[in-house]
């Protein structure tokens, strides 16, 4: 997950006075410092914040709307696919007028684990190791399909 060319970049920015969010969850520091990295790299999130587990990341998002959520499914005191249960649930109680994407960045994708998410609506799955390029074009792809009016296209330039 490190090769990654600002050249492969789509030729867009964040419309002024729009703001993009983003929760991390991952159990492993590193990784949660590699993800934010090439999400600062992507130059389009007004904030970026970062949770430890399942149980924590849930929390968060009962004080902070988040615009996009990248989660590990294997982690302590509550999984990936757990949270995202609960986060669905929680969605849905609150009448949120359109689910979060959800983003899992896992090593270990076991069936069950990837039945659970699906049922709740994840269509993104990456799996680590991933390149940069692969987990940026992701990113962005997730991002353009449920915010396109927050953005910005530009023509691009010639090399």
């Amino acid at each position: 997950m490190y090769n990654y060319s600002m050249s492969n970049n789509p030729v867009f920015n964040l419309r002024p006075n729009e703001k993009l969010s983003v929760l991390i969850v991952d159990d492993e520091a590193d990784i949660r410092e590699t993800i934010r990295m090439f999400l600062e790299m992507m130059e389009i999130f007004t904030f970026i914040v970062e949770a430890s587990n399942g149980a924590e990341a849930l929390q968060k998002t009962q004080i902070q709307k988040f615009d996009l959520i990248i989660t590990d499914l294997v982690m302590p005191k509550m999984t990936g696919a757990d949270f995202v249960k609960n986060y669905r649930t929680y969605e849905h109680r609150i009448r949120c007028a359109k689910e979060t994407p959800i983003v899992i960045l896992s090593a270990n994708v076991t069936n069950q684990e990837l039945k659970k998410a699906i049922e709740f609506g994840v269509k993104n799955i990456l799996t680590k190791p991933c390149e940069a390029n692969q987990f940026m074009n992701q990113i962005q792809s997730v991002l353009l399909k449920k915010y396109k009016e927050k953005f910005i296209f530009k023509k691009a330039q010639s090399a």
